[in-house]
């Protein structure tokens, strides 16, 4: 295993560089932290480039790193050691858990035609909504995620964390306008389902055969008008009490298991 102490060091430089969007858009990179996620990245095949281990507090090894390193060496990645202060002042969390990997963002296939229910999401800003959606959306069979711009990034590390590996289990892209997305979905097949709190039709009513694209708003805003007037179904959560609407990441979680429970 390499052992790198500079703070200079390219490894370290590309790795501070991945705590910004602009790092990760111009490197192609991004980071991900904790054993959880780097098992879950090789063993779903991801790229990795580099797996940065913290040396234990004796300098004596890494710490956590179990199985890991050859892994990682297996995978055809480097293996690096770094010390600890080095290691805590690179990680995202005032916690870390002793390993973090540098992981090349996925070629997005969304643009092609991906068989399965999609989830779109428009405009959705919290982090941690974004990775939550993701990681729903996988669990509930959906196939791709397509972010519309103007959405927060869905390679920075609270989603990443949040997305809790299905990041690597699901197909993702990106649509440059609510209208752009409108014609990927349309040109793969498509019918769109628009959430909105004043739909027409009730989410335990409605006809959520499969091959849908889900569209779920911006948290204040709502949908963008093109995806409500482009939608096949404008479809509502029934509520009885007195809340006048869900946070994002819950309301998408009913429907699409809505759509479980009903295929």
């Amino acid at each position: 295993m390499k052992r790198i102490v500079s703070a200079d060091n390219k490894i370290i430089k590309l790795v501070r560089q991945l705590k910004s969007k602009k790092g990760r858009d111009k490197s192609g990179f991004y980071l991900i932290e904790g054993p959880n996620l780097l098992r879950e990245a090789v063993e779903n095949g991801a790229e990795i480039a580099f797996a940065l281990f913290c040396e234990s507090e004796n300098g004596g090894g890494a710490e956590g790193a179990e199985g890991f390193a050859s892994a990682v060496l297996d995978a055809g990645a480097e293996a690096v050691l770094i010390p600890r202060e080095l290691f805590v002042s690179l990680a995202d969390v005032e916690t870390p858990q002793q390993l973090m990997a540098v992981v090349r963002k996925p070629v997005c296939g969304l643009g092609l035609v991906v068989p399965g229910n999609w989830l779109i999401l428009d405009k959705i800003q919290d982090q941690g909504n974004i990775g939550t959606l993701v990681r729903t959306a996988e669990a509930a069979g959906f196939k791709g995620v397509l972010s519309v711009k103007g959405s927060g990034d869905v390679f920075s590390p609270k989603a990443v964390r949040a997305s809790a590996g299905a990041l690597f289990r699901i197909e993702l892209g990106f649509a440059e306008s609510a209208a752009d997305a409108v014609r990927i979905a349309r040109a793969s097949g498509k019918r769109i389902i628009a959430a909105d709190a004043h739909g027409s039709v009730s989410c335990y009513e409605a006809d959520f055969s499969c091959d849908l694209a889900l569209a779920v708003g911006n948290e204040g805003n709502g949908l963008s008008r093109e995806f409500v007037e482009n939608a096949d179904m404008i479809v509502r959560i029934p509520m009885p009490g007195k809340a006048e609407s869900l946070n994002a990441s819950v309301a998408a979680a009913i429907i699409m298991f809505e759509t479980v429970r009903r295929g």
